[in-house]
């Protein structure tokens, strides 16, 4: 494709430096082609010249004329320039895209996709909610956040694997049966103060209700009714989740329980591996994590002075665990909220023998919904939030999808329902979809007219010359490079923003340029340049989840 060849251009450029002792040979960097923000910087560029300077200590600009001097352009590019601070442009000439679109058209987008991951194993864990409540918005947003990536990774080459961490050990378990125990009293005629601290949502009611209208045997201590209620609330609320998930289009390949590390041995073996290693010592009657050895960091108790393990215990024992499974990366996707976690989990990995750099951790920030112009409000344990089965129900899987990739997941989200469900182009989604079944309909006519939609792919792409033409075949081409951008840098949003530009290329071309028109044969060459821009719509939208209808 035409990115590799400005690569190999570039590359071979740098040998034949290196060779005539312009350039050092010992020196080497790593050779980045981006697409400028600018139409009028090129469609490539490479800063090479600005990463060397201070290596070889000569100016960005006079390596990069020294380097252009050294290509071997011609045959791809229309011109190369030397623009500000050294950076090198590279404006391809048309013809280059016309033969990239028909190499997409004979071979099919999946084999032209870079295989950025060549097989390596990646662990993914999202949304992860405390089985204590229902899911709202924010778990929504991380859960389309890391359900996208896995789509986007698997098809760059990884080898994903998704995993939802069920925290079912500790207080909050046990608050959650204290709440349901204390609505079942309430229920059968004995009622109990309602705690503060209890979880007030009505769930809980409905939770208590069904231990009464099932008759299920309680047992008659309160320590053990407790313990009961914690674990039939929790896989009440789990089993929840997971059909919330599931009507979300979120699948997940393994539900890891918290307790199956306490219950194979492996928080106990772990903390003996940290005192053997000395990264763990006793002070004050707790266990304390040497966090300081390898972050900037306080120490961090693992066993409280009373013999209570903290969650950290479990949560190093956990990814221990992932790393005995051999996955070479993990990837944890978080609240905001958890950003103090970060260190102290890096330096966990550390101590356990792995570089702290195999733990990617993508933290997910705050979403607010807008509903009538008003932020809608949210507590989880008062019960007042809004649940992601809500939204779902209100504006349907695909928008909300859609609308929780909008910007990056570190940036905060203003979800606005009553955009969401408008059939206009105000709404992106909308947007987007009535592009595809634009096309659609395109080939629709042309069928009716006798048009074989097979004969398409044989049709002349020379005719293919005008400046929107070459425009949507360069928003086509740059597919490949969302996909391995989003890949390496763990960016889904990248593909919603990607859709937007290149459904606005798209109208703007039907808006001034008739499909079918009376030259046969310039009609078959702009059916083939719709066929392959619907081809990669659908994928596009794919990856996000998002459906592409025919019809609208």
């Amino acid at each position: 494709m035409v990115k590799q060849q400005i690569s190999a251009i570039v590359k071979k450029a740098w040998e034949n430096c290196r060779q005539s002792g312009f350039l050092p040979p010992d020196i080497d960097v790593n050779i980045i082609i981006e697409i400028p923000r600018e139409e009028a910087n090129g469609d490539y560029s490479t800063n090479i010249a600005f990463l060397l300077a201070p290596k070889v200590r000569k100016s960005p600009t006079d390596i990069a004329k020294t380097l252009i001097g050294n290509m071997e352009f011609h045959g791809v590019c229309e011109k190369v320039e030397v623009a500000a601070k050294g950076f090198i442009n590279f404006y391809v000439r048309d013809d280059m895209w016309r033969a990239a679109l028909r190499e997409i058209s004979d071979q099919g987008l999946d084999s032209l996709v870079p295989d950025v991951g060549e097989g390596r194993k990646v662990l993914i864990e999202f949304v992860s909610s405390n089985p204590t409540g229902p899911l709202h918005i924010g778990h929504g947003r991380g859960a389309a956040v890391g359900d996208v990536l896995a789509n986007i990774m698997k098809r760059a080459g990884y080898n994903v694997v998704k995993e939802y961490y069920v925290n079912d050990a500790g207080k909050q378990i046990d608050t959650l049966g204290q709440s349901t125990y204390a609505r079942w009293k309430e229920l059968t005629g004995d009622a109990v103060p309602l705690e503060e601290h209890y979880y007030q949502g009505d769930y809980v009611k409905d939770i208590a209700s069904l231990i009464v209208e099932s008759n299920v045997a309680v047992p008659a201590e309160k320590a053990e009714a407790i313990a009961f209620m914690s674990k039939f609330a929790s896989d009440f609320v789990l089993d929840g989740i997971k059909k919330d998930l599931e009507d979300f289009g979120v699948l997940f390949d393994n539900y890891f329980r918290e307790t199956r590390l306490y219950e194979s041995g492996e928080v106990e073996e772990t903390l003996a591996t940290l005192k053997d290693k000395g990264y763990a010592y006793e002070k004050d009657g707790a266990l304390w994590f040497k966090t300081s050895m390898f972050e900037k960091d306080e120490d961090r108790v693992l066993i409280k002075s009373d013999g209570e393990k903290t969650y950290f215990a479990s949560d190093i024992a956990y990814h221990k665990d992932k790393f005995d499974r051999r996955f070479d990366t993990l990837i944890d996707i978080w609240g905001s909220d958890h950003h103090g976690y970060i260190p102290r989990m890096r330096a966990s990995i550390e101590a356990l023998g792995r570089g702290k750099d195999s733990l990617k951790v993508l933290l997910i920030q705050f979403v607010t919904l807008i509903k009538d112009g008003k932020p809608v409000g949210m507590s989880t344990r008062a019960g007042q939030f809004t649940t992601l089965k809500e939204v779902l129900n209100e504006v349907g899987r695909d928008a909300a999808r859609f609308f929780f990739l909008m910007r990056k997941s570190d940036a905060h989200l203003e979800f606005d329902l009553d955009l969401a469900k408008k059939t206009t182009n105000e709404n992106p989604v909308f947007y987007i979809q009535y592009a595809h079944a634009r096309i659609e309909s395109i080939f629709r006519v042309a069928k009716d007219e006798g048009i074989d939609p097979a004969s398409v792919k044989t049709a002349r792409v020379d005719l293919l010359t005008e400046k929107d033409e070459i425009t949507l075949i360069k928003g086509i081409l740059h597919f490949f490079d969302v996909i391995e951008g989003s890949a390496k840098s763990l960016e889904p949003h990248r593909i919603t923003f990607y859709l937007l530009d290149l459904v606005g290329r798209f109208h703007s071309y039907y808006n001034k340029t008739r499909v079918i028109v009376g030259d046969q044969e310039l009609t078959m060459a702009r059916l083939l340049l719709l066929a392959t821009l619907q081809q990669v719509i659908k994928d596009a939208l794919a990856l996000l989840g998002v459906s592409a209808p025919e019809r609208m």
